[in-house]
This record gives C-alpha cells, structure tokens and sequence, in this order.
C-alpha cells in the first residue's frame, strides 16, 4: 500500500527498498498505459477498416420486356461453386464494380439474398422466318481458382441464345469462354417454353453456361427451383440508363447485347443452314 501511495502522491519515505518498489511500479503503469493505447488503438482500426465490409449489388431494375422475350426466358440454375447473377446497373445508374476474385469460388457473390434482387436483360432480332433473342446474366467474378486470382476476372457476362421459327424453340446456344456451343432443342431440358440452363465452373477453366441435364434435378440453388430473374428487354429501361450499360467497360467481360457485339454474338450462336440474317 505504500507504494502505491508513493507511486500516485509522488511522496516517498527516504528507504533504499521502497524506492526500488517506487521505479518497479512506475515501470509496470507505464506498460499498462502502452498496451492499452495499443489495444484501443487496435480496436480503432478495426472499427475504421472493416476488411470484410463490401458494397452490396444495386437494386434490381423492374421488370419490363416484351412477351416473345418472357417466352423463351430460360429458367436458370447456379451450381455452389460460382456466383449468383446480380443486377449490371441500378435505378439510379450505380454500375456494379464487381469483385477481384479471390477468397472461396463463390464468395461474397452467392447469398440467398442475390436470388431476390437481380435481373436478366434481353434483346431480339426477327427475320427471314427466324428470331434469335439473346438472353445475358451479369456475374460479379469469374473465378478459376480457390484464393486465388489466377485465370480469373472482375465481372462476367454469359449470354444464352434461343432460336425461335413459327413460335417454337428450335435450338439454344449457349455461351462458353467466349464462343458458344449449339443445341438442338431435342438436347435441351424444358420447362414448358423455357430452356433450363445452368451457370457452371467448366472443370479447371472459369464458369460458362451449360445446359441442364438429369442430375440437376432438383436445382442446387438455395430455392431449388428454377430461376426467372426480372427480365429487362431493349426497351424496357428507365431513360438513359441503357446508353449507360453500354458504354461501361467491364474489362474481360463482354456484354453481348450492346450495339456493336449484338450482331457479332449472333453470328457466332446461329446454327448451320438457317437464314438468319444477324447483320440485317
């Protein structure tokens, strides 16, 4: 006790041993001060750089395209190892950033929550007895491997590609790694109009669409139901908004329903031996 009271009063009896205990003591205050400061300093950066705060996705867009659009929309499955698709571009023209791939395949990107708030966004071209309308989903990644960036990329667009002669599907392309692979409506699985497609990681290389097959059934989603995302065609954006997308540049990943890769995308997904014309 006393000495403490010499510690704090700073008044101390004029004894050799005491005044040993006087300097042990100031020593191990001033410690304490030291890891408190560094425990409140730790604290504080915690609370200021919170390193798993990220922004969520923009508010999905109503949904508004035309009945030929809503017909062949495919019903959609998400394998565990990817992302879900969420909204490109907001009601107040906030553009999703992405995410740098990196931690699990699907993290930060595969939340239940993404199902309620995301869009598909279409776009359609008739002629020569065909119409080919284009379907694409925006992904926040598009990662190859776990913890790592490697062959991978901020944003993804996959696009799908149905074919339509006297109102019935005739074939469904899919896109894969910047090509696409056609499918004839007898190798697809339906869902009434509506082909059942499923975002896939394509073994070692990044994810793709694929179409679904037996052992989809039921979807691995967190619903377990075949996904409809409010679909917005060509026309059915709020005013400036399309002109927005479309300018934005989302590094490796394509967004293939803009003005100047429609055409192109088209080229690539037509079947043999049909006359469509994409450039018409």
């Amino acid at each position: 006790m006393v000495i403490w009271a010499c510690q704090f009063d700073r008044v101390c009896p004029a004894h050799p041993h005491i005044a040993v205990d006087q300097e042990d003591a100031v020593k191990r205050s001033s410690r304490i001060r030291k890891v408190s400061l560094i425990l409140g300093s730790a604290v504080a950066l915690v609370v200021a750089f919170p390193g798993s705060a990220l922004a969520a996705p923009p508010q999905a867009l109503p949904a508004n395209a035309d009945g030929l659009e809503q017909t062949f929309q495919p019903a959609f499955d998400y394998d565990t190892d990817g992302c879900y698709p969420t909204p490109a571009i907001g009601p107040d023209g906030t553009i999703n950033p992405g995410l740098n791939p990196s931690g699990a395949l699907n993290g930060q990107c595969h939340d239940a929550s993404d199902l309620d708030n995301t869009n598909g966004y279409s776009r359609e071209k008739c002629n020569n007895g065909w119409c080919a309308i284009m379907y694409g989903l925006y992904f926040e990644k598009d990662q190859a491997v776990l913890g790592s960036s490697l062959g991978g990329h901020r944003n993804d667009w996959e696009h799908v590609v149905v074919w339509v002669q006297n109102n019935e599907a005739q074939y469904v392309s899919t896109s894969a790694h910047g090509n696409f692979n056609i499918y004839g409506r007898d190798q697809i699985r339906w869902d009434g109009t509506h082909p059942k497609v499923v975002y896939h990681k394509d073994g070692l290389s990044t994810h793709c669409f694929r179409p679904a097959n037996s052992n989809d059934e039921p979807p691995e989603n967190h619903y377990h139901a075949w996904q409809f995302p409010d679909l917005v065609g060509w026309n059915g954006y709020p005013a400036g908004l399309r002109d927005k997308l479309s300018a934005y540049d989302f590094g490796s990943a394509v967004f293939g329903l803009k003005d100047g890769n429609f055409n192109y995308h088209l080229e690539k997904a037509k079947p043999a031996g049909i006359p469509f014309d994409p450039n018409a």
